[in-house]
């Protein structure tokens, strides 16, 4: 079994030493560049002074790399080969990457970045290398319920006192931005050392620099957060975000609600959504375990009446968009945000 650890847990880590392999999953910016630093410089303390790094993709010269993994000789150096693989690896990839892992040799060591690691790869035959003398390092950015804990975890390591007021204000301002955050941080540090950071203080370093993405705006709309999803909406029409994006988005997910709430009997359409077959549809649709809850809370919430308005709003906006664009249909998406309360 790999050893799984977060971002946070890789000094404690590389205190005891260094691992042939290290897996890097997830995508945060701030999160994979600090990670891979922090092994290459440790890595330096082991004489490994050569860096390879390359994005693979479909004319990755793999002979090449294979060539100067074997080129070992009393001279030669020891080698880090980082390589960053696409979203979606092929199998070709990943059977180029069980070949060369195979000629690992104590003079190298491997870094390996998915931005989207799978149950399916994790079956390839070149995990099971992986797994057996090396670390997985989780590089996603944390939610909106998790993001207190990691900010307070990073002003503690950088010694910077935040009062709870500040913690929920910069977690508001940078959500999915933490390389802002950092850059804030860093900010707050040099202009208020070694005292207690109020919100008052901090709202004059503060950038409004969050980043949402269209799933985020769903989520808060079927867990009942519409300030939330309100907030996110302005931000998606800031950065050009195109309406039927959003609208694409929205239809699957109530499409969704309707699958997972079929009941078998005539019901009134003033009750609440039928519930006793969620685990059951869950699992017929494939539905993620992490995204299960969020689906519940609407389910718990609305009734079908409710979910036939949204549906009915939901196609007057399509036709909206299709025959004139105008500013209205911002203001038409937050109105369809109040029919999730």
């Amino acid at each position: 079994m790999i050893q799984r650890i977060f971002s946070e847990g890789l000094d404690l880590a590389l205190e005891k030493g260094l691992k042939p392999f290290y897996l890097l999953s997830g995508q945060d910016i701030l999160l994979v560049l600090e990670s891979k630093d922090k092994i290459i410089a440790t890595t330096r303390q082991y004489e490994f002074d050569e860096k390879i790094e390359i994005a693979v993709n479909n004319e990755t010269k793999w002979d090449d790399l294979a060539d100067q993994l074997q080129s070992t000789g009393l001279f030669s150096s020891k080698q880090i080969f980082i390589l960053n693989f696409p979203d979606n690896p092929t199998t070709t990839h990943q059977k180029q990457l069980m070949s060369l892992l195979e000629l690992a040799h104590s003079d190298v060591l491997f870094i390996l970045h998915f931005p989207k690691l799978t149950k399916a790869m994790e079956k390839q035959s070149w995990f099971s290398i992986v797994e057996n003398d090396g670390i997985q390092i989780q590089c996603q950015t944390p939610d909106i319920t998790k993001l207190p804990t990691w900010l307070k975890y990073r002003a503690k390591s950088m010694q910077i006192q935040l009062d709870q007021e500040t913690i929920d204000l910069l977690c508001y301002s940078y959500e999915g931005n933490l390389l802002a955050l950092k850059q804030t941080l860093q900010l707050l540090q040099l202009q208020y050392p070694n005292q207690l950071i109020t919100s008052i203080k901090a709202k004059d370093v503060i950038a409004q620099s969050a980043q949402y993405t269209p799933f985020q705006w769903i989520d808060a709309l079927l867990e009942g957060k519409i300030a939330r999803a309100t907030h996110i909406l302005n931000h998606l029409k800031n950065e050009e975000v195109q309406p039927v994006v959003l609208l694409r988005i929205i239809q699957k997910e109530l499409m969704i609600l309707l699958e997972i709430t079929r009941s078998p009997m005539v019901i009134n359409s003033n009750e609440p959504l039928f519930n006793r077959n969620l685990r059951t549809e869950f699992d017929r649709l494939k539905v993620w375990q992490n995204r299960r809850t969020t689906y519940q809370s609407a389910v718990q919430r609305l009734t079908y009446r409710k979910l036939y308005q949204q549906i009915q709003a939901l196609a007057e906006l399509e036709k909206q968009i299709k025959q004139e664009f105008s500013e209205e249909i911002w203001a038409n998406l937050e109105h369809l945000g109040l029919l999730f309360t």
